[in-house]
């Protein structure tokens, strides 16, 4: 099944990271396709993501399956056919540089429609949604 994974390593210990990770108001500045999100991040808490689908927006529930903060989140998901199991990783890579790693792993029998094109997209989006969570973390620490 589809995987999207994509590391980056910022310049923030793992709990700065986590700080702004944690703080669901930040969620739509460094991931777009995310319209809104609401919830609880505690194991077993449960959010709800609102994602871009052209003009309107697709609502994902998801349960919190693990929970460190500082280290460790992974939730379980879906809709349409799509689950989703996503995880995101906060480890020491070098002394001063945070690996935040962001993994999804699809299934599903939708899951098969996140082929090509729609699967280029979204590891694009996903590349990039990375790349901004690097640059806010960085600037409120400067």
């Amino acid at each position: 099944m589809p995987t999207v994974q994509h590391a980056i390593d910022v310049a923030a210990t793992p709990d700065e990271c986590w700080r702004i990770f944690s703080d669901l108001g930040t969620w739509t500045d460094w991931f777009p396709m995310l319209r809104a999100v609401s919830g609880e991040l505690r194991h077993r808490g449960q959010l709800k993501l609102s994602f871009a689908a052209g003009p309107a927006t697709l609502p994902v529930k998801v349960t919190i399956e693990e929970y460190s903060p500082g280290e460790r989140i992974r939730w379980l998901g879906g809709a349409l056919g799509v689950r989703g199991d996503h995880s995101y990783l906060f480890s020491v890579n070098n002394p001063g540089l945070t690996r935040v790693t962001s993994r999804e792993c699809f299934s599903g029998l939708g899951a098969r429609l996140i082929a090509g094109p729609v699967f280029a997209k979204l590891d694009g989006e996903v590349h990039r949604s990375m790349e901004r969570f690097k640059a806010l973390v960085e600037a409120k620490g400067a």
